[in-house]
């Protein structure tokens, strides 16, 4: 994480979290990418999202802790993500967390289809604003475009628009991740410059399933 930022985590708080989800997966089984996009998108998002909504799609709180000092430490760790996520874009210094998987032959390949998964169940806990938006200006399309077009591209999402999306080339992908953080940047942005209106009002109902995704391998940032 940054080094400017006070609730950024060190690297072995980073892997305390991740061994933690890996053992203890919550309700949509998000690791440490997956939480990380999941806050990307509430914090980036159009209206506040309390921790008493997030929080649920991250660990279950009834049976997700062995005891209180865990449950403590876990959700301190869990908070200081999200605040990072906070300070980050706020000092435009915010970088994705992506998982990291090996392939048969030994190498390592970069990931971005957990984040993009928990950036797209931070979407649904908003979903009638973000949907209604994006239906009705193309600008919010185009600048979720890199996230879009890398989750087609991991096979996160199925649709006749997404299939319509030629395969990225080894320059194209690296471009379209290196290109995810300013997108969040920009999504922020866009919210604080023009909020939900009351017809795009959310309701309470409880936000869809994601999809499943894979989930080997070992997180990067």
């Amino acid at each position: 994480m940054s080094n400017t930022t006070p609730y950024g985590l060190e690297a072995s708080e980073l892997d305390e979290l991740h061994e933690y989800l890996v053992a203890h997966p919550g309700p949509v089984g998000l690791m440490l990418d997956g939480v990380h996009g999941l806050l990307s998108a509430v914090v980036a998002g159009p209206e506040p999202v309390p921790a008493s909504e997030w929080l649920p799609q991250v660990v279950d709180e009834e049976s997700g802790f062995s005891d209180a000092d865990q449950a403590n430490r876990i959700l301190s760790l869990i908070v200081r993500l999200y605040n990072s996520v906070v300070q980050e874009l706020e000092a435009f210094t915010y970088e994705p967390i992506f998982g990291e998987y090996e392939e048969e032959d030994g190498s390592a390949e970069l990931a971005a289809v957990g984040w993009c998964e928990g950036f797209s169940v931070g979407i649904d806990l908003r979903s009638e604003v973000w949907e209604t938006r994006m239906a009705s200006d193309p600008r919010l399309m185009d600048l979720l475009d890199p996230i879009i077009r890398i989750s087609a591209d991991e096979g996160l999402f199925e649709s006749d628009t997404t299939e319509q999306l030629a395969p990225l080339d080894d320059e194209e992908r690296e471009l379209l991740l290196r290109a995810i953080g300013g997108a969040v940047a920009d999504v922020q942005q866009y919210w604080r410059e023009q909020p939900p209106q009351p017809d795009e009002a959310s309701t309470n109902d409880p936000p869809p399933r994601p999809l499943p995704r894979r989930r080997a391998g070992r997180w990067v940032h």
